[in-house]
């Protein structure tokens, strides 16, 4: 095997003398050390993409994956994108890195990204998809009802988007269902408010509330509670026509919390028989328990809600 130091051979004098040859071959050594490397080709991008996908299916042991390298995988996405971005691949890449964050529950992260391809990629096949994503996202991060509804707001926004621009993706009828769901959130939040100031006995702020909700959303998850509340707040104000017509309507809904049901009964006797706050009040004659001729303007005509 060849050394890049030689050793002496013999002796001359009782002197070990180092041999030329052997100078020689050691700096031939060096300077090889030193020389930079050979550049090596690219990967080519499905190269790149193929080997990120790899790292996506993570490890299988016992039918189940594990050991995903999200950040692995995330590095090799932006190498395509990097290198090859006029490629279909750095396309495919840029929504496979919003995908792999929201496999993470990085949520806000991977809207970004969503944001981004159908911003740059408007024609794209997958546009749908990534509107579609961008909602989930928001819709993930839904809160209390009694809490900050930015997130339903957006998720309702890209859901909207999505239904309006591709009304046949393949993606619509689980965004339609999602929409409402958001929709029933927002709306709840809304009604969760005029119950704050129903209990409080601000009964015009409450009406407020529960004719928003019922306006913007009129088939919401909860109608017929915020139907009552509504009715019976404006009992409280001694708007006895509307209130009673609100009541009826809960009754004819058929409602199967008793509860709500019985409390109904009794604010309608309430306004009936004059009773409210256990004293007879004087009330406007009514079109439904007492109709009278001042009634037929209003014959025929709908509930408010």
């Amino acid at each position: 095997m060849r050394r890049c130091s030689g050793q002496p051979s013999g002796h001359s004098g009782g002197l070990r003398r180092p041999l030329a040859g052997a100078v020689t071959i050691a700096l031939f050594c060096a300077c090889a050390s030193s020389a930079p490397p050979v550049d090596e080709e690219l990967p080519s991008a499905e190269s790149y993409y193929e080997r990120a996908q790899e790292k996506l299916q993570g490890e299988s042991a016992l039918w189940l994956f594990s050991d995903v390298d999200y950040p692995g995988a995330i590095l090799l996405f932006q190498e395509v994108i990097d290198n090859y971005p006029y490629s279909e691949y750095a396309t495919l890449a840029e929504l496979a890195i919003a995908d792999a964050h929201y496999r993470q529950q990085n949520y806000e992260e991977a809207a970004s990204f969503y944001q981004d391809f159908v911003e740059l990629h408007p024609n794209h096949d997958n546009t749908d998809y990534a509107i579609f994503r961008n909602g989930m996202c928001s819709f993930q991060r839904l809160r209390e009802p009694d809490q900050d509804q930015s997130p339903t707001e957006e998720a309702i926004a890209q859901f909207q988007a999505l239904l309006r621009r591709h009304p046949n993706s393949k993606y619509a009828s689980e965004a339609e269902e999602r929409l409402h769901e958001a929709e029933d959130r927002l709306a709840l939040a809304i009604v969760a408010i005029g119950d704050f100031y129903f209990d409080r006995g601000r009964y015009g702020a409450a009406i407020a509330r529960y004719q928003e909700a019922l306006s913007s959303y009129p088939a919401h998850e909860g109608r017929i509670h915020t139907l009552s509340q509504l009715g019976i707040a404006l009992k409280h104000i001694r708007r006895y026509y509307e209130a009673e017509q609100l009541l009826l309507q809960v009754i004819a809904l058929q409602p199967e919390d008793d509860d709500l049901l019985d409390r109904v009964h009794d604010e309608l006797h309430e306004i009936e028989t004059g009773g409210a706050d256990g004293a007879p009040q004087p009330l406007p004659r009514s079109c439904v328990t007492d109709p009278n001729p001042a009634c037929e303007a209003t014959n025929g005509a709908e509930a408010p809600y």
